[in-house]
C-alpha cells in the first residue's frame, strides 16, 4: 500500500519529511493506454477513444478518492487538514473540496471529505512516458 511508503521512507531533510507526512501525496496512474485502446479497436485522440479513456480515468479517481476516505476514517486525514479546533478543521475541509480538481468530484466524495476527512492530498498522476514502461515492455517479450 502506498500509504504504508511515506512512513517508511528515509527523508533526507527534515522539512522533506515534515511536507511528506503533512500532505501523504500517492500516485495512482495507469500503464498501457494505448495498447487498451488498440484491443479495444479505438483511435487515439478519436470521440469514441476519448471517452473510453475519460472513463477509466473516472473510475480509477471516485475509487481512489473513495477509498482514501475509507482509510481516513481508519488512520486520519492527511494532517495538513486537520486544524487546532473542529470549527479549523471544517473550515479546512470546506476549503479543500471547493478547490480544482475535488470542485468536480461527485457530490458522495465531497461529503465524504467534510464528514471524515481524507488521507491523502494528491491521489493521481500521469507519469511521462517511454522510459518508466520500457523495463516492463522489455520483461513481457522475452
Amino acid at each position: 500500500m502506498q500509504d504504508n511508503v511515506i512512513e517508511a521512507t528515509p527523508y533526507f531533510l527534515e522539512e522533506n519529511r515534515k511536507q511528506a507526512l503533512g500532505e501523504r501525496r500517492v500516485g495512482l496512474g495507469v500503464m498501457g493506454l494505448a495498447d487498451l485502446l488498440i484491443y479495444c479497436e479505438k483511435e487515439y485522440g478519436s470521440e469514441e477513444g476519448n471517452k473510453l479513456v475519460d472513463k477509466i480515468f473516472e473510475t480509477i479517481a471516485v475509487t481512489a478518492y473513495e477509498t482514501s476516505i475509507e482509510l481516513g476514517k481508519e488512520r486520519g486525514s492527511f494532517p495538513f487538514l486537520q486544524g487546532q479546533t473542529e470549527e479549523e478543521t471544517n473550515r479546512l475541509r470546506q476549503a479543500f473540496i471547493n478547490t480544482g480538481y475535488m470542485s468536480s468530484m461527485p457530490e458522495h466524495v465531497r461529503q465524504g471529505v467534510l464528514e471524515n476527512g481524507i488521507r491523502n492530498s494528491h491521489l493521481l498522476t500521469v507519469a511521462p512516458t517511454g522510459k518508466h514502461v520500457a523495463p516492463y515492455i522489455c520483461k513481457n517479450v522475452a
